[in-house]
């Protein structure tokens, strides 16, 4: 019974009762007075009532006409509500976006992308996790996150991996450190210096780069401490147990005790790439994409 009432029969009786007559509903509504009636008489058939007593020189409603008058107000208003939210929706205006990152690229691109973005889509909630390129990987597979920051590498073909960045990689150092009295260090006087490296797996981004561009120099750096906590790497660099090799955005975070260092050869970087499944067009994460495009032009690394 249900299926059969329409929205259309719904605001027509509406205007009815609000104007008492057939005739002035008909004329507020633009249309004549016999479909109108036909209108009403369909509504009342599908609901198995009598919605007005058609006395003249004035309707009236029944009992059943005006507890429908409330009942039909508020079906109207949830429909419209329900119209603005889906067409929010689909403009991405609302709804939720998962990400995952990887440490090193917490100091940049990933907090200002996130920024930009609510201040233009307020009404999106955006949860992001710290995980391994190698986690955030597999998470985009398993669909437990929707974008990725990671270190590029072969994917699986369902995902898209689009480069954002490449950093120049800086040596941080104790500041008692007899590198630290110099402003530019060469690679490979870092051959015997302890490392402070990132848990040694395939899984981390910025292990992977390191270990990459230090076989580059010619050596296999020497691991004193492992892990993959930014502020826990740079405690351990103040304390004097090892140097590390970080991204030059890695400078906006001060700590006493370290200081930065430019390394040199200028092939000594990090890439920093988005993933994200191909088979997912979601508008909002469309719209996330491209502030983190727009981010990336801007940021001076």
């Amino acid at each position: 019974m249900l299926s059969n009432i329409e929205l259309n029969h719904l605001k027509t009786f509406l205007v009815v009762a609000e104007e008492m007559n057939f005739g002035r509903a008909a004329e507020r509504l633009h249309i004549a007075q016999p479909p109108l009636s036909r209108q009403i008489k369909r509504l009342e058939e599908s609901l198995g009532v009598q919605l007005f007593h058609r006395t003249k020189p004035q309707i009236q409603l029944t009992e059943a006409g005006r507890a429908l008058v409330l009942e039909a107000r508020r079906i109207l208003k949830q429909v419209d509500l329900g119209v603005q939210v889906t067409q929010r929706a689909s403009r991405g205006e609302i709804g939720q976006i998962i990400l995952g990152f990887e440490g090193f690229s917490s100091a940049d691109i990933v907090p200002l992308s996130i920024q930009t973005y609510k201040q233009q889509y307020p009404d999106v909630h955006i949860v992001a996790k710290e995980m391994s390129t190698g986690e955030q990987l597999q998470a985009l597979l398993e669909q437990r996150i929707d974008l990725g920051f990671i270190v590029p590498r072969k994917v699986d073909e369902s995902l898209m991996v689009e480069t954002i960045l490449r950093e120049p990689l800086v040596l941080a150092v104790s500041e008692t450190h007899p590198l630290a009295s110099q402003d530019q260090v060469q690679l490979q006087q870092l051959q015997d210096e302890p490392f402070i490296l990132g848990l040694n797996t395939d899984q981390c981004g910025l292990y992977s780069a390191v270990i990459r561009v230090c076989h580059q120099a010619g050596f296999t750096p020497e691991v004193s401490q492992v892990t993959n906590e930014t502020q826990l790497m740079l405690g351990f660099v103040a304390a004097g147990m090892g140097i590390a090799l970080l991204p030059n955005s890695i400078r906006r975070f001060r700590r006493d005790g370290v200081v930065y260092r430019s390394v040199q050869p200028s092939t000594a970087e990090i890439v920093l790439a988005i993933a994200w499944r191909i088979t997912n067009l979601c508008p909002t994460l469309e719209q996330f994409l491209q502030v983190v495009r727009d981010t990336a032009n801007i940021i001076d690394v």
